[in-house]
């Protein structure tokens, strides 16, 4: 049985950086009433997985910037999960922070909680592309933490790394990836920056004041990714998550094998295999929800050809691709032929491959995988 997970999302930040789109406010004054409302909906909610007391397989502190929690906001936290949850089995309890916040006390506070797994937002270690982005931390912030976290026995620390970024070369992310596997993390997410509609660097990009990375310079960063950390004793999991042996993240990992997930706080999301509920990214309207009962969430019952879909997108994300077998146990033997049918064009020309009964990328397909998939999926 797969056990779900739980995502607790943070809405703070000190300040906002120019590609975010996630919701985020920086003025932190209704941070305490914010809290008093989460833990009220943990309180609610623990039926939307379908136990009376759910057993969690992982919890995730996300944002925002979850460094932002003092420990007393920790410990109230914990103390309704403990109340409210079943945590006896749970594996991981991941923690997503900005260096800046990442002090040795601050990192000796976390040591104490039952947390075991640090999300650092590094980005890059070039302080011209952080200034870019508006990260408030510098490159040799991002040193000292990652010495202080070994200093602690902090193992199981991830980094975040981007490719694309204004100002950004290929060889000065070569020196940031360099830079990066000269410390003992374990686990390194890479993404591309999106230019999302909204953010800061997308207004600087339609006035002209910024260009996007080509479409080369991307697809090099990320093979020169691929390469360099392999060499370096990473696994690739899934197309932006790169771990050493047993570091590989629980919680994300779950995503894209089919958990089911609770998702607390404005912005989060939840699913548990019937309906994806989207908490609506309202700090304001969060709090007068939880306290006047009213709705404060957006709702989609799942049909059958959009749980396909979303099967199909998560499968194949991963290095190891989608069984077959499963699909077609879930979905009958209509929709194994339709995606079989659909996918004959890419096995020929090599974007896919079989490896016994998975269907699978191949490497050459890392890059463009996003294209490619909806030619499988079910319209």
């Amino acid at each position: 049985m797969k056990l779900p997970g739980l995502y607790i999302h943070i809405p703070f930040c000190k300040s906002k950086c120019f590609y975010c789109d996630f919701f985020s406010v920086s003025q932190l004054s209704r941070k305490a009433e914010w809290l008093d409302a989460l833990l009220e909906e943990l309180k609610r909610e623990p039926a939307f997985l379908g136990m009376g007391k759910p057993v969690l397989h992982t919890v995730y502190f996300g944002g925002g910037t979850p460094s932002v929690l003092t420990k007393e906001d920790f410990e109230r936290i914990f103390s309704v999960i403990d109340e409210y949850y079943e945590m006896r089995y749970c594996e991981e309890v991941t923690v997503e922070a900005n260096p800046d916040d990442l002090t040795l006390s601050y990192l000796g506070m976390l040591r104490q909680l039952p947390i075991d797994r640090l999300s650092i937002g590094v980005q890059t270690l070039d302080n011209t592309e952080l200034k870019a982005i508006n990260r408030r931390h510098t490159a040799e912030q991002v040193v000292e933490v990652l010495e202080n976290c070994a200093r602690l026995n902090f193992d199981n620390v991830s980094i975040d790394l981007m490719y694309g970024l204004p100002m950004q070369t290929f060889e000065s992310f070569q020196r940031t990836l360099n830079k990066a596997l000269s410390f003992p993390v374990k686990h390194i997410s890479s993404y591309a920056l999106s230019w999302e509609e909204g953010s800061v660097l997308f207004h600087k990009l339609q006035k002209g004041e910024l260009q996007s990375a080509t479409d080369e310079l991307l697809e090099a960063c990320y093979f020169e990714l691929v390469d360099k950390l392999e060499v370096a004793g990473f696994h690739q999991y899934e197309l932006s998550n790169f771990a050493r042996d047993g570091y590989k993240s629980k919680h994300n990992s779950s995503y894209w094998d089919g958990s089911y997930y609770l998702g607390v706080g404005p912005g989060a999301h939840s699913y548990n295999g019937i309906v994806r509920r989207f908490n609506q990214p309202s700090i304001g309207k969060y709090i007068s929800g939880i306290r006047l009962y009213t709705s404060f969430r957006e709702t989609e019952m799942l049909d059958e050809n959009t749980k396909y879909n979303d099967f199909i997108i998560t499968r194949m994300r991963t290095i190891k691709g989608m069984d077959l077998n499963e699909l077609a146990e879930l979905f009958g033997a209509a929709k194994l032929n339709y995606c079989c049918e659909n996918a004959k064009k890419m096995l020929s020309d090599g974007r896919l491959c079989m490896d016994g009964n998975r269907l699978k990328l191949t490497r050459r397909s890392f890059f463009i995988s996003d294209s490619m998939l909806s030619d499988l999926l079910y319209v």
